[in-house]
């Protein structure tokens, strides 16, 4: 960064009287920042399920590994196959990072066609609470659970965009320019979530205690012991394709002959993303479920990824 400001400096010294930029080839790169707005965030997938009202304890009743006999549970309720779940409704603090890039373009005029490369990152290191929207059950107020949380770390993304400008000349060094462009991205987007129980099965009631005596009263506490301090969690790098477009304004500086260095705006928009993984950890065991067991997967859906930044730009026409 320190050598690519020293070269824009000395650069601005090298010619005093005003040049016209020529038309014919030039590659050009360029430093910078990018600020992503809040994130809103859809999780859902497939589970051991019950139709019950009370969905945070169906899960467990369900789970064939931790009650193969479907204790309390009525006969034919949980089926052999997973349900779906979700979706929850989640919002993540917006986020900031670095961008940098490379173009290869050529002028013409007062128009510009350019071929871009951008990397982008954005840490977001923001937490939610999931809300289940279709249950109106938040876990977050259950003594059962110790911990519950999901989160989203960074996003990074490998950026290929066509563009068309267009350059405001005149015979000032300083020449303004609008520009579009449509390409597409691969996006990475670093995802975690915990859901742990209470370790105290006092404070479990998963199992229903009430009215129980001899083996069913043991069979239930056994049962809420052995969920305590269960833990559903994932860390997942998680990862889709996106199409988009961007709209950018820039200022450059005929510093000499080949060389114009300058500031850049940008607005880009992508689609919404979209992946899945399997925990690392469901209840403790396994990411399965069912009779016999398949793997368990949960979503991840955002609405349209956008952000927006500056750079600092240098073209060197060949």
């Amino acid at each position: 960064m320190k050598k690519l400001f020293m070269l824009m400096a000395i650069s601005l010294v090298v010619s005093s009287d005003p040049v016209l930029a020529q038309d014919g080839w030039y590659m050009g790169m360029e430093p910078g920042v990018g600020v992503t707005p809040k994130m809103d965030v859809n999780t859902g997938g497939v589970d051991d399920w019950i139709s019950s009202a009370d969905a945070a304890h169906s899960a467990i009743r369900c789970d064939k590994t931790i009650n193969p006999d479907g204790f309390q549970v009525e006969e034919g309720a949980c089926g052999n196959t997973p349900s779906t779940w979700g979706p929850m409704d989640e919002s993540f603090d917006g986020g900031r990072g670095i961008l940098a890039g490379l173009a290869l373009g050529y002028r013409m005029g007062n128009f510009r066609a350019e071929g871009e490369y951008f990397y982008r990152t954005a840490t977001h290191e923001s937490t939610d609470v999931p809300y289940d929207s279709a249950t109106n059950y938040d876990p977050g107020t259950d003594p059962g659970f110790q911990t519950v949380m999901d989160a989203v770390d960074n996003v990074l993304s490998h950026n290929v965009f066509a563009n068309l400008y267009y350059d405001f000349r005149s015979d000032s060094k300083l020449t303004p320019s609008l520009g579009i462009g449509v390409g597409f991205a691969k996006v990475s987007l670093a995802y975690r979530t915990l859901w742990r129980r209470t370790n105290d099965p006092e404070n479990i009631t998963v199992f229903d205690t009430e009215g129980l005596t001899g083996d069913d009263l043991a069979k239930a506490q056994a049962l809420n012991r052995e969920i305590a301090g269960a833990i559903t969690t994932d860390r997942a790098k998680l990862s889709d394709s996106l199409l988009g477009y961007q709209a950018v304004a820039g200022l450059d500086y005929q510093a000499s002959d080949p060389v114009t260095i300058g500031i850049k705006f940008r607005w880009a928009s992508f689609g919404e993303f979209d992946d899945e993984s399997a925990y690392d950890s469901l209840r403790n065991h396994a990411s399965v479920a069912g009779n016999p067991p398949v793997p368990v997967t949960y979503y991840v859906k955002t609405g349209d990824i956008r952000f927006r930044g500056i750079s600092l730009n240098m073209k060197y026409r060949f």
